[in-house]
C-alpha cells in the first residue's frame, strides 16, 4: 500500500508539474503576445516624411497605459546610432530615466524580464525595425545603407498579473495535486483492504486447522481471481496431508497387526513348552518354530528400517555396470519364471538395490499369480534406457487398487493373502527405485498384472558413482 501510494503520488506530482509548466508557458506566451502587439502598434506610428524627418504619430490620450503614474507601461525608441528619438518616450518615464536595452539590432522580438524604473518586476520586448514609408520612398538608398534607417524599440510592462496568474496556477496545481494524492491514497487503502479481506478469511480458516480437521477445505467466496491459485494449492496440500495422515494411521495399525500374530504365536509356544520342559523332542520343535517366527518378525523389522532409511534420504546407492540376465536368474524363485532377457543388456545401477527390487517383484508375481498362471519377465533397450516388464495373471485390480498397492502392508484381501507376505514388497520397490533413479509403474491389462521398470543403460569406462539423497532430512545428511 505504501509503495502504491508513493507511486501514485509521484505520478500525480510529475503530471501536475508538467501541467503547471505548460500552463505557465501558455500564460507567459499570451502575456508576451499582448506585449508584442503593443510594440507593433507603436512601430506603425513611426514614419519618415518627404523631408527625411522622423514623424511619430503618437497620441497620449489613445494609449493612457503609457501615461499614468502608477502601474504604468513604458516604451522608448532609439535611433540606430543609440540616440533617443526625441518624441519616442512614454509619458510614464521620468526625465533622465531610460529603459534598459541590449546591443542587439535583430528584427526578431526578444523578450526578457527586467526591473522597471518604478522598481516593479516587469517584462520587456525589444526589436529593431525600419519604417515602412522610408523603405517605399527611397528603397535604393536603404538597400545600400540599411543600418542608417534602423530604429530600436523597447516596450515594458509590469508582470504583476502574469505572476499572479502563474502563482494561482501553481496554487491550484499544488492543492489539486494534494487532494488527488489524498484521494488516491484513500482509494488504494480501500482497495487493498478490500482485496486482503478474503486473505484474512483464508488465514483464519487455516489457523483453525489441526490434525483432526484435515478433511475441511478452505473456502473463499467472493475472493478475487488472483487468490484462486492459493486456495487451490492450499486445498491440494490439505488433501495430501489428509491422505498422508491416513496412511500413517493405517501404517500403525498394520504394523501392530503384523507383529501381534507372531508375538501371540511366540507366547503360545512358550506356554506350551513351559508345561513339558522335559520333552526334548517337543522342545526342539518349539525352538524351530520360534526361530521361524523370529525370522518373519526380523524380516518385517529389516524391511521397515530399509523403507524408513529410503524415505529419510540416508540410504546410499552405488552405480556401476550390472548385467541384468544373471541378476534376474539369481533372484529367489527365478526358476519358476519365464525369463526373456538379452545376455548383453547391461544397466547402470546399484546391483544390490536392483537385485532387491527384482526379487520383490518376482516374489510378488509368484505369490499373487492365479493358480496355473505363468509368470514372465522380459527385458530390452530403447535408446539410452533399458526396460524390464514382469507379468503375472491376477484378479482384476481397480484404479484405486493400483494407486494403493505401494502403501506399506496394503492387501486387497487380507484373508486370501499368501502366508509370509507382510505387504512391504512393493513399498520397498518404489522407495528403492526412487533412490537409484529408476521409473516404476504398475498396471492391469487383459487379466495380467504388469510391473515395468525403466532406467539408464551402462556406459563403458565410467567409474562407479555413489548417490545419497537427503531430501527429507538435510540436517541428518550433513551429520
Amino acid at each position: 500500500m505504501i509503495l502504491l501510494s508513493a507511486a501514485f503520488v509521484a505520478l500525480i506530482a510529475a503530471t501536475l508539474l508538467y501541467v503547471e509548466r505548460i500552463a505557465s508557458t501558455r500564460v507567459t506566451e499570451e502575456f508576451d503576445a499582448a506585449l508584442l502587439a503593443e510594440a507593433r502598434g507603436l512601430m506603425s506610428l513611426v514614419a519618415i516624411n518627404e523631408k527625411g524627418q522622423v514623424e511619430f504619430e503618437y497620441v497620449p490620450d489613445a494609449m493612457p497605459n503609457f501615461e499614468r503614474e502608477e502601474d504604468a507601461d513604458y516604451f522608448q525608441i532609439w535611433l540606430h546610432d543609440g540616440k533617443v528619438l526625441p518624441p519616442g518616450r512614454s509619458g510614464s518615464l521620468a526625465p533622465g530615466v531610460n529603459l534598459a536595452r541590449t546591443d542587439s539590432l535583430s528584427k526578431a522580438p526578444a523578450f526578457r524580464d527586467m526591473a522597471l524604473p518604478d522598481g516593479r518586476a516587469g517584462r520587456a520586448v525589444q526589436m529593431s525595425f525600419v519604417p515602412v514609408r522610408l523603405v517605399a520612398r527611397i528603397g535604393a538608398k536603404v538597400a545600400s545603407h540599411p543600418v542608417d534607417y534602423f530604429f530600436v524599440l523597447v516596450v515594458a510592462r509590469g508582470r504583476e498579473r502574469l505572476d499572479s496568474l502563474i502563482a494561482s496556477t501553481r496554487l491550484a496545481v499544488v492543492l489539486g495535486g494534494g487532494a488527488a494524492a489524498l484521494v488516491a491514497a484513500l482509494l488504494i487503502w480501500l482497495a487493498v483492504t478490500s482485496g486482503l479481506h478474503p486473505l484474512r478469511a483464508i488465514s483464519a480458516q487455516v489457523r483453525a486447522l489441526d490434525a483432526e480437521s484435515l478433511s475441511v477445505r478452505v473456502a473463499a467466496p467472493g475472493a478475487p481471481c488472483e487468490l484462486d491459485p492459493i486456495v487451490r494449492q492450499l486445498n491440494a496440500l490439505l488433501a495430501r496431508l489428509e491422505a498422508s495422515f491416513e496412511r500413517e494411521r493405517r501404517f500403525a495399525g498394520h504394523v501392530a497387526h503384523e507383529l501381534r500374530t507372531p508375538i501371540a504365536e511366540l507366547r503360545s509356544l512358550a506356554e506350551v513348552g513351559g508345561k513339558w520342559p522335559e520333552d526334548l523332542a517337543s522342545t526342539r520343535g518349539f525352538f524351530a518354530d520360534v526361530h521361524d517366527i523370529a525370522g518373519r518378525m526380523e524380516r518385517v523389522v529389516v524391511d521397515l528400517l530399509l523403507l524408513a532409511r529410503c524415505h529419510a534420504g540416508v540410504e546410499t546407492a552405488e552405480r556401476r555396470p550390472v548385467r541384468l540376465a544373471p541378476l534376474l536368474r539369481a533372484c529367489p524363485g527365478a526358476d519358476r519364471v519365464e525369463i526373456d532377457v538379452p545376455e548383453d543388456l547391461v544397466a547402470d545401477s546399484d546391483p544390490g538395490k536392483l537385485s532387491l527390487i527384482l526379487a520383490n517383484l518376482l516374489e510378488n508375481a509368484l505369490a499373487y499369480a492365479t493358480p496355473g498362471g505363468a509368470v514372465r519377465c522380459a527385458a530390452g533397450a530403447k535408446g539410452p534406457r533399458f526396460h524390464i516388464e514382469i507379468s503375472n495373471p491376477s484378479e482384476p485390480l481397480s484404479e484405486a487398487d493400483l494407486l494403493s498397492i505401494t502403501e506399506p502392508f496394503w492387501r486387497k484381501d487380507r484373508a486370501r493373502s499368501p502366508e509370509g507376505h507382510s505387504g512391504l514388497g512393493l513399498s520397498l520397490v518404489t522407495a528403492l527405485a526412487d533412490l537409484i533413479g529408476l521409473e516404476v509403474s504398475f498396471r492391469h491389462e487383459k487379466g495380467l498384472f504388469l510391473a515395468r521398470i525403466r532406467g539408464p543403460l551402462s556406459t563403458n569406462g565410467e567409474e562407479p558413482k555413489v548417490l545419497q539423497r537427503f531430501a527429507a532430512y538435510p540436517e541428518r545428511g550433513r551429520e
